[in-house]
């Protein structure tokens, strides 16, 4: 069986799964998009690097 990793630089931000954890850079919880220019605009095609590297390390925590 092939795994398949998704191209996160075309993947819009809503569809990404850093968002089933919170935001440690923005503080907005699982689910709702990181936001930019201090909160002002959300950021639709991209999340935070903290967050992903929250999601890096649940996931890995969760799969050892």
């Amino acid at each position: 069986m092939t795994s398949h990793t998704p191209d996160l630089s075309t993947m819009p931000a809503t569809k990404r799964p850093a968002l089933t954890v919170p935001c440690p850079a923005c503080g907005w919880d699982a689910s709702r998009l990181c936001t930019s220019h201090s909160g002002t605009r959300p950021r639709h095609t991209d999340v935070h690097q903290a967050r992903t590297a929250a999601y890096t390390a649940a996931y890995t925590a969760a799969n050892r």
